[in-house]
């Protein structure tokens, strides 16, 4: 809800801007002088506006698809991790229950602290890491003594190694965004699609403020949107941790079970 309020206060105030800036414009240029300007500027208004549109589109679709692969990266992740705690049933105490201490604690400070440096700061949380590297770390001390204990063991270290992977990829999604210098291409591209309705209006002052505070409007709007899913984990469009959060619940589930 709030980011739909900022979007309509963004685009009410760029069209404010382009407005005055029109009307601005029909006080200190002449008539005729915005006449020319309108015919000699079509061609390259019109390429410009194009390209600016076929920009947008890249980069929204590009923003959409990180966006979803981070959600995926994310699920990943969370699934794997269950799949190791479903290992620990074949384990011996203590092994059993250190397994279960040391995922718990991972996915608990994902949630609680991870998630909030990602949307504040598009970092991961170093406790995060130290308790997943605990938990790799432990992987190591474990002998299974027996054909099948190695086959469960090797299972689960592909899975251990899942998680860091995926954890890894979602460290350089937290980071990720439009370029700086696309950034540069799309505000200037907008910043020519506009000056078009500002300088070029017609002789009625009203539709000449009007036409430009629409199209101020829209542009801004746009930036908006392309700014909002630029991170996918601290825009507007923001991934949540409820991957996690499942996964703490299938974790309360298998320890009911008891051992395998």
């Amino acid at each position: 809800m709030f980011v739909a309020l900022m979007g309509i206060v963004v685009a009410l105030g760029a069209a404010l801007v382009a407005g005055l800036a029109a009307h601005v414009a029909g006080r200190a240029i002449s008539q005729q002088v915005r006449q020319d300007f309108r015919e000699g500027s079509g061609l390259v208004s019109g390429i410009v506006g194009t390209l600016f549109a076929i920009s947008v589109g890249l980069v929204v679709v590009a923003a959409w698809n990180q966006v979803n692969s981070a959600t995926q990266t994310t699920s990943t992740e969370a699934s794997n991790l269950v799949d190791v705690y479903w290992y620990s049933r074949s384990l011996p105490e203590p092994q059993r229950e250190t397994i279960r201490r040391l995922a718990d604690e991972y996915a608990t400070t994902v949630i609680r602290q991870e998630w909030p440096l990602m949307a504040e700061q598009r970092t991961l949380s170093p406790a995060a890491w130290h308790s997943v590297e605990q938990l790799r770390a432990y992987f190591q001390t474990i002998e299974p003594s027996t054909s099948a204990a190695s086959t469960r063991y090797g299972q689960a270290m592909t899975r251990m190694q899942a998680v860091l992977d995926a954890r890894r990829a979602r460290a350089q999604m937290a980071d990720t965004g439009v370029p700086p210098l696309l950034w540069i291409a799309l505000a200037g591209c907008g910043l020519i699609a506009v000056l078009p309705a500002i300088m070029c209006g017609g002789p009625v002052r009203k539709v000449h403020i009007t036409m430009a505070a629409v199209v101020g409007g829209l542009v801004g709007m746009v930036l908006f949107l392309v700014y909002q899913l630029d991170f996918p984990f601290s825009g507007g469009v923001t991934i949540s941790p409820t991957a996690f959060e499942q996964a703490l619940d299938r974790f309360a589930s298998i320890r009911s079970l008891g051992a395998g």
